[in-house]
């Protein structure tokens, strides 16, 4: 599971930029603090449930999967966490939600991807 940020392509200029406050800004997006790096890029099984349970889809807005985060009892009662699992608990699901919410309340796109 990982993350891109999406930008548009201004017609005018050619250069990128995202929307702030309803203004074009033509500048990279903040450096991902150092807390939230490790939602860039993720690795396990267990995200395949919570993919799942978000969307039927192999992407989406980090702000549709905030919308639709599952609750920790949800996962849990998953058909795979038992084998998926492992060593994820409530505080590690509470820290990916977390996580997920910085980046959903940022003023540039960031999409989520898994394969």
């Amino acid at each position: 599971m990982y993350m891109t940020c999406t930008m548009e392509i201004c017609k005018e200029t050619g250069r990128h930029y995202y929307y702030g406050k309803s203004q074009k800004i033509y500048d990279t997006p903040q450096v991902i603090p150092e807390m939230y790096r490790e939602f860039v890029s993720m690795s396990g099984k267990i995200f395949r449930i919570y993919a799942r349970l978000v969307t039927d889809e192999r992407d989406t807005s980090v702000t549709h999967f905030v919308d639709s985060f599952p609750d920790w009892s949800d996962i849990v009662a998953d058909d795979d966490f038992e084998k998926y699992g492992g060593t994820w608990d409530e505080d590690k699901h509470d820290k990916f939600r977390n996580g997920l919410k910085w980046f959903s309340e940022q003023d540039v796109c960031y999409m989520i991807c898994w394969c």
